[in-house]
């Protein structure tokens, strides 16, 4: 006799549901968001070398380094020069990605969406140095590198990936300077090229003169593009907006969607703006400002997205096979953050009985967490750690501070308590259809004997 099924199981199999887990597969399939995610994470060897050049500078200020002395700036040039130009680079990885993806020429689409950024982020200006005692030195072309940084990642998305397209458009319209086919390759590109460079070069930096000249010299095509950005983003990383945030990309792992990659496909430019910051705060030695993202961090603080870890620790000795097997395979992982094993094995995935504490758990630490930070308990993030590593060691690296560390181990009596009612249910069931399909099976060869 078939199982009635309960409330949430009705919730899950319901058609709204359906709807959502059709919306939330086209929203990581496609092709813009997935260029954002390939090309950021294009980024991620910037990131890292910036993360260990920063450790080694706030561990030496800790032992008495001076931020200002002369070995500190030459130790921590590099991170200015990676991190600093998060911005440049990111722009050309993103045309290069999109443009594969578009079957183009994409060393051609990155240069062209190299000179678009720079034209409208950070244009050349005139600059000179002056000494000591005032003198003026030799004039000189230089760019503004801090409008390369952090700040101008939204910029280099909208102008990465629009830059591409702008291109694609001439290309298909034939503007183009065709060459011979006796011509190499590479000097064909570079003709093919010109056309669809300049049409973008017009078009990007002629807008951004009009608005310029329309303004006053009050906007720029930089900061308009910011702005409109501003006001969905500034909602979705507020404090309301984090736990929201958090819900989803659990509601997108529940169906089989990698959540944590479509949050941060649109949260990245928050998350690392907010960690730059902080950065540059501590190697100044200025106090480290609060940013609402940093919740982001109450998912995974107890073993990947969820908090599973817990749940597999449970499993290691429990009476159902099934969640046995899982839980031997999925602990380890989770250890660094890993939880696909434990998502995709026990299920979790379009499990009704698990989905509540799936979602719930980083939910209720978020809430411990933004206490915490509120009453000063735990240092702020300012390392940006983009890697799988120990739980606990990476709650240590990202604010160099043992309070994190102590708060991740308080979280996990807080997340079993969560995880364990839901537990039991669950390996009641599997228990129970182990028990019947045991049975199944005995009768079966006992028919056959016969």
């Amino acid at each position: 006799m078939a199982r009635e099924k309960n409330a949430i199981e009705r919730l899950a199999d319901s058609a709204f549901m359906k709807k959502l887990q059709v919306g939330s597969q086209k929203l990581a399939s496609n092709e813009i968001f997935a260029t954002i995610s390939g090309g950021m994470g294009a980024g991620m060897s910037l990131i890292m070398i910036g993360a260990v050049i920063q450790i080694i500078c706030a561990v030496g200020v800790l032992f008495g380094w001076d931020p200002n002395s002369a070995s500190y700036q030459a130790v921590y040039m590099p991170y200015k020069v990676t991190m600093g130009l998060m911005g440049l680079f990111l722009c050309f990885s993103l045309a290069y990605t999109y443009a594969k993806r578009k079957k183009m020429n994409q060393l051609q689409a990155g240069f062209t969406a190299l000179v678009c950024y720079i034209l409208v982020v950070s244009p050349v200006v005139s600059a000179s140095v002056v000494a000591a005692d005032g003198t003026v030195g030799r004039a000189f072309d230089a760019l503004n590198l801090a409008n390369l940084g952090t700040g101008g990642i939204f910029v280099a998305i909208i102008i990465g990936i629009a830059s591409v397209s702008i291109s694609n458009f001439s290309i298909k319209h034939n503007w183009m300077i065709r060459l011979p086919d006796v011509v190499p390759e590479g000097i064909a590109n570079s003709f093919n090229a010109i056309i669809p460079m300049g049409v973008n070069i017009i078009f990007w930096y002629g807008l951004s003169l009009i608005i310029s000249a329309v303004s006053g010299g009050a906007l720029t095509l930089a900061s308009v593009i910011t702005l409109i950005l501003s006001v969905p983003v500034n909602f979705l990383t507020s404090t309301p907006g984090m736990f929201l945030v958090l819900a989803i990309a659990q509601l997108c792992w529940f169906f089989g969607i990698h959540g944590t990659t479509v949050i941060m496909t649109v949260m990245m430019v928050p998350f690392i703006t907010a960690y730059t910051t902080n950065a540059n705060l501590a190697a100044s030695g200025q106090p480290l400002q609060w940013f609402p993202i940093f919740l982001m961090l109450a998912n995974g603080v107890c073993g990947g997205a969820g908090n599973t870890l817990v749940f597999s620790f449970m499993g290691l000795k429990s009476k159902s096979k099934r969640i046995s097997a899982v839980s031997k395979a999925s602990f380890v992982p989770g250890l660094f953050g890993i939880n696909e094993p434990a998502i995709f094995g026990y299920p979790i995935m379009y499990n009704a009985v698990l989905m509540i504490p799936f979602i719930l758990c980083p939910l209720v630490v978020a809430g411990f967490m933004l206490a915490a930070y509120s009453l000063n308990l735990m240092a702020l993030p300012q390392v940006l750690m983009m890697t799988t590593m120990p739980v606990l060691l990476q709650s240590f690296l990202v604010s160099l501070d043992w309070r994190n560390v102590v708060f991740a181990v308080l979280m996990f009596p807080v997340c079993w308590l969560i995880w364990r009612p839901f537990y039991k249910v669950y390996e009641r069931q599997c228990i129970e259809e182990e028990a019947e399909a045991e049975a199944a099976e005995l009768a079966a060869k006992a028919q056959e004997e016969k």
